[in-house]
């Protein structure tokens, strides 16, 4: 009886082309080839062997987790973009913060009682300054 593999998630499923790879793997491979072979043909006389080399892996290993590596279901450039503005972009911190109404009516009528008194006090000749005050008391 010929039996046929079906995938439980058929998200999950990824063609494979040639060698277990598929096509989005086979494309980051030759990209990093084609960057790192000649970066590491043209500086090896000039900068040397092991810093050449250096190089051509610090060049190499974003290629190389575009194509292969997936967290939670994501491609890594799409997860690089997500985390990039989870660290630097969005704050961390939110403040809680609000505009109550009913404050900003209590400060304003709290002002308009406040200058009701001065005035008041200015027309019947009781308003006193702190420092006159002060100033009269000495003498």
């Amino acid at each position: 009886m010929i039996e046929i593999k079906i995938p439980k998630e058929i998200r999950d499923y990824k063609e494979v082309i040639f060698a277990g790879l598929n096509l989005r793997q086979i494309i980051s491979l030759s990209i990093a080839f084609a960057i790192n072979v000649p970066l590491y043909i043209f500086t090896k006389p000039y900068i040397g062997d092991e810093i050449s080399s250096w190089l051509v892996m610090i060049t190499g290993v974003p290629v190389f987790l575009v194509g292969f590596i997936k967290f939670d279901g994501m491609p890594f450039e799409k997860y690089f973009l997500i985390m990039l503005r989870f660290k630097f972009l969005v704050p961390r911190k939110r403040r809680y913060k609000i505009d109550n109404i009913y404050t900003i009516l209590y400060q304003g009528q709290r002002k308009m009682r406040e200058e009701s008194i001065r005035s008041k006090n200015n027309r019947k000749g009781r308003y006193l300054n702190v420092f006159e005050a002060k100033k009269q008391q000495i003498k």
